[in-house]
């Protein structure tokens, strides 16, 4: 009778520790089934997050470009307003050569 017994009891605990394991398995595949979910958001935001420093350095590039045309027109200006000036200085001084001689 005492064998029977424990043999009950210990049908019980092993369906009582599977109930358990099954209550973990069930937890452990919802959290399993969550971390995925976040993965894919992460790998989609990582996507997204390349495509836009992609395009980031498109822009900086073009801008780096840019920068370049204008130092280039800035000196073209600068060379072409010290040439006038001398123009307008050399005018300006022989209009009052002119001036003088004039009588």
């Amino acid at each position: 009778m005492a064998f029977g017994l424990v043999r009950k009891s210990k049908y019980e605990e092993m369906q009582r520790q599977r109930d358990e394991l099954e209550e973990q398995i069930k937890i452990l595949t919802s959290e399993l089934e969550t971390l995925r979910k976040e993965v894919t958001e992460l790998r989609k935001e990582t996507k997204k997050s390349r495509r836009k420093n992609s395009q980031l350095q498109e822009e900086t590039n073009n801008l780096r470009v840019q920068r370049e045309e204008l130092a280039n027109s800035v000196e073209i200006l600068t060379k072409e307003r010290e040439l006038f000036q001398k123009t307008i200085r050399s005018l300006s001084w022989a209009t009052r050569k002119r001036k003088k001689t004039k009588p």
